[in-house]
């Protein structure tokens, strides 16, 4: 390599691509899940609770790879609508636990997400869908030593 810096325009960043296509997902997700009310993300969260729970806040956020704040504001409408509640007394870390309603909902959504799921496979096809979620995981990998 010459050291010189290649010439990269904006619509070239990584970033603003994977977020393009995120948003594309989110409207296809979102399309399936409109009838129980969840944002995808929500739906995410409120899985990851059931499947967890009680989960404390920083381990919510490691799981959902995202920061306090963001997780924060993502789970106020879970707990707004009464579909998470905070856990009996864990010391001093806050955790969550799915009330009965935030389980009778997921149960709901869980085959509407389905359907998206199975909407996006199949507009990728497999290989592509194999080779995404294989590209996505090795990424996050090598993101998360910088």
């Amino acid at each position: 390599m010459s050291g010189k810096t290649p010439h990269l325009s904006p619509v070239d960043c990584t970033c603003f691509r994977l977020r393009g296509a995120a948003r594309r997902m989110t409207v296809i997700y979102g399309r399936h899940l409109a009838p129980t009310g969840l944002r995808i993300s929500q739906f995410s969260l409120l899985g990851l609770i059931i499947a967890g729970g009680p989960v404390s806040i920083g381990r919510l956020s490691e799981l959902a790879t995202t920061d306090r704040t963001t997780l924060t504001r993502n789970l106020r409408p879970l707990l707004a609508d009464g579909l998470v509640e905070p856990a009996a007394a864990c010391g001093r870390r806050r955790a969550f636990v799915a009330t009965k309603a935030g389980r009778a909902l997921f149960k709901r959504a869980l085959p509407l997400w389905a359907a998206a799921e199975q909407e996006v496979r199949k507009a990728l096809g497999a290989r592509l869908t194999a080779d995404l979620h294989g590209t996505i995981g090795r990424s996050m990998e090598r993101l998360a030593r910088l």
